[in-house]
């Protein structure tokens, strides 16, 4: 995997290092004041959405030092079920995406080409052989030519949830966690906007053929029960979440890269993956995204093979072309001049 790159010139940060959150709200919590943003918009989360059942993967998990793992408690077998229709995964080895274990072994939850909900549900167990709450982790990309996942559904459940938020899934809640990938180039924030265009500015010079193909908002939001979605902006470590690359924009001659913009700052992301068609990132944050990219053929951008520096054109050095411009207009004042004072000698005698 590639690494990620740097953060905007100036922004303090490291690459790849999130800020995180110094107010005092826990990840989950972190609604803004009058935010009463819910996901899908207007629609309600649960229309269209499959149920939890034989379509949807569900996967036995305990609590181990604080966090959720697969597993179950000692003496009982192993309870995975699911991983129909590209709605998640188990943990049997995939069949691709949206179905079975990621790359790296995480549990992948993620939507398939005409599909637009995929939903992986972590079944916890109390300690005791018993069936206790769960966590239900739903990625949504709404437009049917978009796919989009996360690599690791249980890294998704304990970078959101609290302690106290996994020990009420123990006592039996039932706790919603949703992604949201929503393209949004006919409808960006001026503010994102204008700050994604500064990035594609900033690395103008390591890459000048860095071009915006489109913008994608990335939302999480959590419920409790039949309590109210709220959104998370801040997770308290990194994700793993794909995109699918639009068809529009596939190509084997370009690299792909994402530009974050969030509080008014910048992050450029290359692709962890090694995929042709999807994008791989790890974030904390979820706000306004772009996908970029450059061309990788050469074409347009070949190099002196002389200084490896300057362009060509024609195979020919920009400043050999330079020269031999110079050299013609300078051989062409000189025969001009000598044509004068020919002119003079002649008119003179």
């Amino acid at each position: 995997k590639k690494p990620e790159d740097g953060t905007n010139p100036g922004d303090g940060t490291k690459p790849g290092d999130d800020k995180k959150p110094e107010d005092g709200t826990k990840p989950g919590d972190d609604t803004k004041p009058g935010d009463d943003k819910k996901p899908g918009g207007s629609t309600d989360p649960e229309d269209g959405e499959p149920s939890i059942g034989d379509d949807v993967p569900i996967i036995s998990v305990i609590i181990q030092d604080g966090v959720i793992v697969i597993g179950t408690p000692p003496g009982r077998p192993g309870d995975v079920t699911g991983g129909g229709n590209g709605n998640g995964g188990g943990i049997d080895s995939g069949d691709g995406v949206g179905n079975g274990s990621h790359g790296d072994g995480g549990i992948y939850t993620g939507t398939t080409g005409g599909m637009t909900t995929a939903r992986t549900m972590l079944q916890m167990n109390d300690g005791n052989g018993n069936s206790a709450g769960a966590v239900i982790v739903t990625v949504v990309c709404e437009e049917q030519e978009c796919t989009a996942g996360v690599t690791d559904t249980m890294a998704v459940a304990n970078a959101v949830l609290t302690p106290e938020q996994i020990q009420s899934v123990q006592m039996g809640s039932t706790i919603e966690i949703r992604i949201d990938v929503t393209d949004i180039s006919n409808q960006v924030p001026p503010q994102d906007k204008e700050v994604i265009e500064n990035c594609v500015g900033a690395y103008q010079e390591e890459h000048p053929q860095l071009t915006l193909g489109m913008y994608v908002d990335i939302s999480m939001f959590i419920k409790t029960g039949d309590s109210d979605w709220n959104a998370v902006t801040e997770t308290k470590e990194p994700v793993e979440v794909v995109i699918g690359i639009p068809e529009k924009l596939q190509s084997g001659e370009r690299a792909f890269y994402i530009i974050r913009a969030h509080d008014g700052g910048y992050t450029f992301m290359e692709d962890l993956d090694d995929a042709a068609d999807t994008i791989t990132i790890r974030t904390d944050l979820f706000s306004s995204y772009a996908i970029a990219y450059e061309r990788t053929d050469g074409a347009g951008a070949e190099k002196c093979g002389l200084c490896h520096i300057c362009p060509t054109f024609l195979g020919i050095c920009y400043f050999i072309w330079l020269a031999v411009i110079i050299a013609v207009v300078l051989i062409v004042i000189i025969v001009s001049r000598k044509k004068k004072d020919q002119e003079a000698q002649d008119t003179g005698q």
